[in-house]
C-alpha cells in the first residue's frame, strides 16, 4: 500500500551502557540487572528520543499516509477484529489498564511476537490523541499496543491535528522530519503524474 515507510526508527539500544555492561546483559539477561540505574537511564533516553522523532513526524507528514512498519496493515486489521469498539481518540487508562484489558492486549501483543522487533519493549503512549507527550498525557505500554494504537489513529486521522505544528527538540529531529515531509512530498508527486 502507498505511504510514508517510516519504519520506527528507535529500538532499544546501547546508550548509557558500555561494551562490558552488554556482555554482561546478554550473557545473563535482564533479571541480573534488577534495577540498574544505567539500563534505566538508557531506556528513559531512548523513550525521550522516541516520543520526539514521533511527535515531529505527526508535525510534518500527513499522518495518513504514515507507515510505522511494514506490518501496519496486519496490526490495524488485527487491532480492529480484536477491539472493535475501543476509543482511541481519548484512551482512559484505568480501563487500558484493567486486568481484562490487559489480557486481551498480552494475546494481542503475542500475535505479534514474531513479526515486530522489539514488540514488549516499553514505548510511551499519549492517552489523549490531542495532546502532546508530557508526564500527565503518557503511559507506558508495550511497543506492539503503541504501535496499533497509533496506527489507528494515523488511518482515522485522528493525529493530523498536530500537522502543521511547530516542531519540537533538536536539529536532528527537524532534519528527520523534513526528510520525511520530503518524502510524502516525492510520493505525492508521483500520485498526481501516474
Amino acid at each position: 500500500s502507498s505511504g510514508i515507510n517510516a519504519e520506527w526508527p528507535l529500538r532499544p539500544g546501547n546508550d548509557g551502557l558500555d561494551a562490558e555492561e552488554i556482555k554482561k546483559f546478554e550473557k545473563t539477561g535482564a533479571n541480573s540487572y534488577g534495577n540498574s540505574d544505567e539500563l534505566e537511564l538508557a531506556w528513559a533516553h531512548k523513550a525521550f528520543q522516541h516520543t520526539r522523532i514521533y511527535f515531529n513526524l505527526l508535525c510534518t507528514v500527513n499522518c495518513t499516509k504514515l507507515r510505522l512498519t511494514k506490518f501496519d496493515d496486519e496490526l490495524y486489521a488485527q487491532f480492529l477484529v480484536s477491539f472493535p469498539h475501543a476509543k482511541i481518540d481519548v484512551i482512559d487508562e484505568n480501563k487500558l489498564k484493567s486486568v481484562a484489558a490487559k489480557r486481551r492486549w498480552r494475546n494481542f501483543c503475542y500475535t505479534f511476537e514474531h513479526h515486530v522487533e522489539d514488540y514488549n519493549f516499553g514505548t510511551l503512549l499519549r492517552l489523549n490523541t490531542y495532546g502532546d507527550y508530557n508526564q500527565e498525557n503518557t503511559t507506558l505500554v508495550p511497543r506492539v499496543q503503541f504501535l496499533a494504537i497509533e496506527v489507528a489513529r494515523n488511518r482515522q486521522g485522528l493525529n493530523m491535528c498536530h500537522f502543521g505544528k511547530p516542531l519540537k527538540g533538536g536539529k536532528q529531529d527537524t532534519v528527520a522530519a523534513e526528510e520525511g515531509q520530503e518524502r510524502e512530498s516525492e510520493k505525492t508527486a508521483q500520485e498526481e503524474g501516474a
